[in-house]
């Protein structure tokens, strides 16, 4: 069964698919790309930030905003982290044969492919050599160490992959001549590493140099030694290596309803090649061309979301990018755009539509699907499209649920499956291999792309769960495999991609569409619960040993997955290549599946047995690197023992009580923060009410009471996502509830203002409630600031200045919010926690490893008013209002 493809998705197509393809102009394209090289084939850092300029001039010629984000150069070395280590300015690469002929045999400044990126400099006078020909990896293992000193290296092997034993022989340098299919005039991009030569590799040889010549020229240059036995070369290169910079070039359309919500399109620049990836860098710009022209024609709405095209170089800025830069949240989605538009002889015809990575929301794998045969069917270049399995280009790795966005990677890249194009990573990469036609269909498919999800809402929602819940049981109904592992694997994928879609709601009535939802994810249950099951048979029976180990539960604590290749020490590393595990492994380190379930995972993921051994050693290397921490099962709080501790501390059935927390401080609950809202529900029962801050205190632009997180902490987040709850409509300081009095707390917070009388908070602490602190203070306790509004004081107001949010029927409107105090409160609330210890009035304990206390609401604000009765009268400080 094809995926039903959306009614919305259909009619975009149909409408709104054809005036992109229109707008598309192949002259201008193929002028953007050829500028762009001009630059970026110098692979020089001086140059990259040549093309910054470039792209941001195209960018503002095209009417987007620009941002030009300067990222360091250096850091810590050896942290895993996506650093480059050093920037490098080429200044002069040359190679002269002075011996038995007077010949120069390459210069940079002819052909900036002849150097190997990283290459170490030489004294200004340069270094004579005589040249010692490898021919094998054998070879050059026989070699002693320092057996070659002063000696110049000529081999046809990948000098990247060889690099330590290169440099322990002694010699000054290799000169490669590695062969490029069908090119024998072609120079290869070589690099020594990544990011710059992985550590603990060069040793104390610092500057050892590389250098790339033709296949053609290596022939003369061995000819020429086997005639005369002797050959001895003078190279001089000088590159200038320094702290510097490296840039990330952002150009966004931004949203009209909600700017700060974003989708990506991740192309990297600064590399040598046309096709890779100048074309890319290019694909980004005429996308933005197309759609500002046309919503400038008024042909097109500006979408409700912000698009933003990222430039940068390959994985080092994308990811250091995103781990730098503070956002509210992820972006929606994205898409990865590298060597595109190929002419069909050079890819076979082959369109590549590459899947997320697994485990991410694969819808937008579909929608894609879906845009580029439609692109295809308006024009066609000659190609053929192809579903592809996700690849990790690392760029892609981006698109790992945990910390990123589904991100799907558009290529022309391979003539086979998994064989890359004759001229890849070589000066045969010229501007020649692109077709123009080629070029503008990718340009108007992923425009396409962009344009129906940037504006996508509540109904695309619904339209897009149904088509893959329909599509989800067509895959268990029809899958060989019925293992429970099995099964389970496509559940779990139904449900990251069903809570991805919820970003997607905007407007509407959020119980009726969550309940739509939840019927879906129903529905695959049930279809998964009547399939016979039948167990994995991956695993063999695990010792004693194997079992203790398998009980460990990986906890992630670091957003990014490392380096492996560049930044991480090499004991490290060696131990995460023995695990012969993908990076994307360290999605599953969530603290609720253990060793031995994430072994069972992963077997299904790549379709062959994968050990406990495997899986250890991998999540014990991220260990020794920061990025998981491994909890012994004895160390985990199970819900029944959140259970008895909020028992202990003096919560009751039919209690309704406002929560503040910090997960951090209470330990590993078994099932993370939903555990603890579902003890938390479980003590109070069916005829309590919980509430929790569901505050975002403006970091939001504009307000999605659908969508927009809380910046009160991982367990308010959780509680108000439920299907349950009910959240309060304010711009900035929503409430969220449970229980029988859900809405009636809830109900008129925006006519009514935040700390008001009427306020949700307010209606908790006059209705006999209480207020629950978990590994927090009363610091916290926002109650108090009810208590502060009704002194009255001069200092809050709850109606002082304009916000935004969206209305239930999808459009953005301004509304009046809160204007919160310029300065400091003289009279700390601090002070409530011993003044309530002191009235005997709070119960304190402990919850999971926390500390708790149990208070009246009432109390707290009773005597935090006591606290205040001297002081407000008096105060001079106003509140914030913003201009």
């Amino acid at each position: 069964m094809a995926w039903p493809i959306p009614i919305s998705l259909t009619k975009f197509c149909q409408k709104t698919l054809p005036l992109l393809s229109h707008q598309v102009k192949e002259d201008r394209l193929m002028e953007t790309v050829a500028t762009i090289i001009e630059t970026d084939q110098w692979n020089s850092f001086d140059h990259f930030h040549d093309t910054t300029k470039t792209l941001v001039r195209y960018y503002q010629d095209a009417d987007v905003d620009v941002e030009v984000t300067s990222l360091p150069t250096g850091g810590k070395i050896g942290s895993g982290r996506w650093i480059i280590h050093q920037a490098a300015n080429v200044k002069k690469a040359t190679v002269d044969i002075v011996a038995p002929v007077d010949q120069r045999l390459l210069d940079y400044h002819e052909n900036p492919w002849h150097l190997i990126q990283w290459s170490g400099s030489t004294p200004t006078e340069g270094i004579e050599s005589q040249i010692v020909i490898i021919n094998s990896r054998k070879e050059l293992d026989r070699i002693p160490a320092r057996g070659l000193a002063g000696k110049m290296i000529l081999t046809d092997l990948n000098p990247r992959h060889h690099l330590r034993k290169l440099i322990s022989t002694g010699a000054v340098g290799v000169i490669t001549d590695r062969p490029i299919p069908n090119s024998p005039e072609a120079v290869g991009w070589t690099k020594f590493g990544w990011g710059g030569i992985p550590i603990g590799v060069t040793g104390d040889q610092q500057d050892f140099v590389g250098l790339v010549i033709s296949k053609t020229q290596g022939i003369k240059l061995r000819q020429l030694l086997q005639k005369h036995d002797k050959v001895t070369v003078r190279t001089q290169v000088d590159i200038d290596r320094y702290d510097g910079s490296h840039d990330v070039v952002s150009g966004i359309i931004r949203g009209a309803d909600d700017p700060q919500d974003e989708l990506w399109v991740l192309a990297h620049s600064a590399e040598p090649g046309a096709h890779d990836n100048a074309s890319g860098a290019a694909l980004c710009v005429e996308v933005a061309r197309i759609i500002t022209e046309l919503i400038a024609q008024k042909q097109l709405p500006r979408p409700k979301r912000s698009i933003r095209f990222l430039n940068a170089y390959e994985c080092y800025g994308f990811f250091k990018y995103l781990e730098d830069t503070r956002r509210l949240q992820a972006p929606l989605a994205g898409v990865v755009v590298d060597t595109i538009g190929s002419k069909s002889e050079v890819c076979n015809s082959r369109l590549e539509w590459h899947a997320t990575i697994p485990m991410s929301a694969g819808f937008v794998d579909r929608v894609g699907e879906a845009i580029i045969h439609a692109t295809l069917n308006l024009s066609n270049p000659g190609y053929q499209l192809h579903l592809e399995p996700f690849v990790s280009t690392s760029d892609t790795l981006i698109g790992d649920p945990k910390y990123g966005f589904p991100t799907p990677w558009l290529t022309t890249h391979h003539q086979a499956q998994n064989v890359g194009f004759d001229a890849y990573h070589s000066s045969a990469d010229t501007i020649n291999l692109i077709d123009p036609k080629g070029l503008a269909t990718c340009v108007t498919a992923i425009a396409g792309y962009l344009c129906y999800l940037a504006d996508a809402g509540s109904q695309e929602v619904i339209e897009l769960t149904t088509a893959e819940t329909d599509w989800t049981i067509n895959q268990l109904q029809k899958s060989p495999e019925k293992s429970a592992a099995k099964v389970n694997y496509i559940r779990h994928s139904h449900q990251e991609t069903v809570n991805r879609l919820k970003r997607w709601m905007w407007g509407g009535d959020r119980k009726e569409i969550l309940a739509h939802l939840d019927n879906c994810q129903l529905q695959v249950q049930e279809t998964a619960s009547s399939i016979t099951s039948r167990p994995i048979t991956f695993r063999k029976v695990q010792t004693q040993e194997e079992d203790i180990n398998g009980q460990v539960y990986p906890h992630r604590t670091v957003l990014l997955s490392p380096d492996w290749g560049n930044n991480t020490n090499p004991e490290i590393r060696l131990k995460m290549e023995k695990s012969r595990l993908k990076p994307w492994a360290l999605f599953w380190a969530d603290s609720n599946r253990s060793l031995k379930e994430i072994s069972d995972i992963l077997s299904i993921e790549y379709g062959k047995k994968v050990t406990l051994k495997q899986v250890t050693s991998f999540f014990e290397a991220h260990q020794a690197l920061g990025y998981v921490k491994l909890i012994k099962a004895k160390d985990r709080i199970s819900k029944s023992q959140l259970v008895a501790d909020l028992h202990q501390l003096g919560l009751e059935p039919g209690m309704d009580l406002i929560v503040h927390s910090a997960l951090s401080k209470i330990g590993y609950p078994i099932g993370g923060a939903d555990t603890i809202v579902e003890a938390l529900l479980e003590v109070i029962g069916d005829e309590g009410t919980l509430m929790m801050p569901s505050f975002n205190h403006r970091s939001a632009q504009v307000f999605n009471s659908m969508t927009t997180p809380t910046t009160n902490g991982a367990i308010p987040d959780a509680m108000w996502r439920r299907s349950e709850a009910v959240r309060s409509l304010h711009p900035t300081h929503a409430i969220a509830a449970i229980g029988p009095k859900a809405a009636e707390y809830c109900e008129g917070h925006l006519e009514n203002g935040i700390w008001t009388e009427n306020s949700p908070i307010s209606r908790l602490i006059h209705g006999n409630g209480y207020i629950l602190v978990l590994g927090v203070t009363h610091e916290s306790s926002t109650a108090y600031h009810v208590a502060e509004v009704s002194m009255p004081c001069g200092c809050i107001d709850p109606f002082g200045n304009i916000d935004r949010i969206v209305t239930l029927d999808g459009t953005v409107a301004e509304v009046r919010g809160l204007a919160f105090r310029a300065g400091v409160c003289p009279i700390s609330p601090a002070e409530l926690n011993t003044t309530l210890n002191n009235l005997g009035l709070q119960r304190q304990g402990k919850v999971g490893q926390a500390d708790a206390a149990l208070v009246k609401a009432f109390d707290l604000w009773k005597i935090r008013r006591q606290h205040l009765k001297d002081a407000c009268p008096s105060c001079t400080i106003k509140p914030s209002i913003r201009e």
